[in-house]
């Protein structure tokens, strides 16, 4: 069997921090670290879409991967795919999402691949303004049999479904396969941590009945928490011997926050309700370890998986959370927790009608309060959780037990492999295809009059005087720019420079000069001319 080789063109690092709270990018790095653990590739090529990024990913890889397996990662430039396509017989080419770089991939993998690979990519959020177009522009590129989007949920491959048979009832486009594999989570999460000491060390009160939502703190892209606030007052009338705690904690702006905090206050919470806002990856931990039960109302459109549901199962917390998108997957009724019916109604007409002009968060307000929680059943629940102590235990150690067996990332990779050895079977049956689409055209074409001339073969070129200094050592060369440089070469350019020592020479000269000692392709000896006539080094002839 030949050697397994990943790619991607997207380096799933997109920030310097490591508190990273956007469940997308807590995602994508945490799909990173576990890909290069769990995963049977022999190679990992990384191609980042700049330098800074690629010295951002080497320094988060190496400070969480040992050197085994960073010795198997290969970092390197957008710019160098084509060339890698042409090379390299990839088993499996994965994205960190299915809309930005999909459909170009397909159309580099057309045009410069020589051996057959799946293009892979997950679903994240559905519910943008943008999703037609999204969608048109896939179904327009040229997929393949192999290629296809790791829905995280079934009710979120549902939503995929939905927009490819409406972008595809004319019949004219490709469709990708449709594979349902989820998300998965660190094993810090699945360390059992003292709930007593965990509480001391938050300040907890010990013998509290406590509650926890750790997810964002907002109502436009996330949940509405308000309407638990009420049910928690209405539950402290009405189970006054329990004491109940509430603590909310992630990522907010600081008006959802004060929004929150003068709700709990005016209804006469302040000791029960606890804001915390965003919190350390240390302090989530021993949250997850302090609590009793965890809870999720989310109401927004928004959500497609639900990573923090994970999170509670693999602690051990029963999770009592609204039927809504992905939560249906992950919490099983009576089992591991319970799930909240919810109704929705559709905002007016005319949110619908200014969709795509809306802002995304505006859009996604609007439609999350037409979202509903059956809040009787809420409460029904939460109080029943709160009188039985043994059910609680089972059912939390239920959730850590399918947490391990199913969303652990260990286990998720195993999944995401098998995807992957299957569909590079179905890409290499299928072949590789010719492009027969439209090209883009051609940029010097298109501004073809936005300059006094062109570069071509016929014009004359010398050395000026700075050419010469420059050689003598009397003058540095002009700095070139990073990721310029990655065009170029130190060889090219002094060979380049010194073709021309022997006097003035026409373009299509030096350029089969150059070309016939350097493995060099024609466009990057004349780009490398015209840097230097940029910089003074050379100067046309009339």
């Amino acid at each position: 069997m030949g050697k397994r080789v990943f790619g991607s063109i997207d380096s799933f690092v997109e920030s310097s921090e490591t508190d990273l709270k956007l469940g997308r990018l807590v995602a994508n790095f945490g799909f990173l670290r576990a890909l290069l653990r769990y995963a049977e590739f022999d190679e990992f090529h990384l191609f980042c879409p700049a330098l800074d990024n690629l010295k951002l990913v080497q320094r988060r890889l190496e400070a969480c991967v040992d050197d085994a397996l960073l010795s198997r990662v290969v970092l390197s430039h957008h710019l160098n795919v084509p060339d890698a396509l042409s090379r390299t017989d990839f088993s499996a080419f994965h994205l960190g999402d299915w809309y930005w770089y999909l459909p170009k991939m397909a159309r580099l993998r057309a045009r410069h691949a020589s051996h057959p690979l799946p293009l892979t990519a997950p679903i994240h959020s559905l519910n943008g303004g943008d999703m037609f177009d999204k969608v048109a522009a896939l179904t327009a590129a040229p997929l393949r049999p192999g290629d296809a989007l790791f829905c995280t949920s079934t009710l979120g491959r549902g939503v995929v479904e939905r927009h490819l048979d409406h972008a595809l009832s004319s019949g004219a486009g490709n469709r990708p396969a449709c594979r349902l594999l989820p998300l998965g989570v660190e094993e810090e999460y699945f360390v059992r941590r003292d709930r007593a000491a965990c509480r001391q060390q938050l300040g907890l009160e010990a013998g509290a009945f406590h509650l926890l939502y750790v997810g964002r703190l907002s109502p436009a892209t996330k949940a509405d928490l308000v309407p638990l606030l009420y049910l928690l007052a209405r539950l402290r009338l009405e189970a006054p011997r329990v004491d109940w705690r509430l603590l909310l904690a992630g990522g907010a702006a600081a008006s959802d926050l004060d929004n929150l905090r003068q709700a709990a206050a005016e209804l006469g919470l302040d000791g029960a309700v606890t804001v915390l806002g965003p919190v350390s990856d240390a302090d989530k931990h021993a949250l997850l370890a302090a609590a009793d039960v965890f809870v999720s109302p989310v109401d927004n459109y928004q959500e497609t998986f639900g990573i923090s549901i994970i999170e509670a199962m693999a602690a051990g917390l029963p999770v009592v959370a609204s039927d809504f998108d992905g939560y249906r997957d992950l919490v099983r009724e009576g089992e591991t927790g319970f799930r909240i019916p919810t109704l929705a109604t559709q905002p007016p007409r005319v949110a619908g009608d200014m969709l795509e002009v809306l802002e995304d968060n505006l859009s996604s307000l609007l439609h999350a309060q037409g979202v509903a929680l059956d809040m009787e059943a809420f409460g029904r629940r939460l109080l029943e959780l709160a009188a039985d102590p043994a059910l609680r235990r089972r059912m939390g150690e239920r959730a850590r037990a399918v947490a391990l067996a199913e969303y652990s990332w260990r286990a998720v990779i195993q999944g995401y492999d098998a995807a992957w050895r299957e569909l590079k079977r179905e890409a290499d049956a299928a072949g590789l295809q010719p492009w027969t689409g439209t090209p883009r055209p051609d940029m010097r074409d298109i501004f073809r009059d936005y300059p006094t001339r062109h570069l071509e073969g016929g014009l004359a070129l010398e050395l000026t005087a700075l050419a010469h200094a420059v050689l003598r050592g009397e003058l540095p060369m002009p700095a070139t720019y990073a990721e310029v440089a990655l065009l170029s070469s130190g060889e090219l350019l002094s060979h380049t420079l010194r073709t021309l020592l022997a006097g003035p020479q026409t373009v299509a000269a030096v350029r089969s000069q150059v070309q016939a000692s350097l493995a060099v392709a024609a466009d990057h000896v004349d780009y490398q001319l015209g840097w230097l006539l940029k910089y003074g080094l050379l100067r046309l002839l009339a």
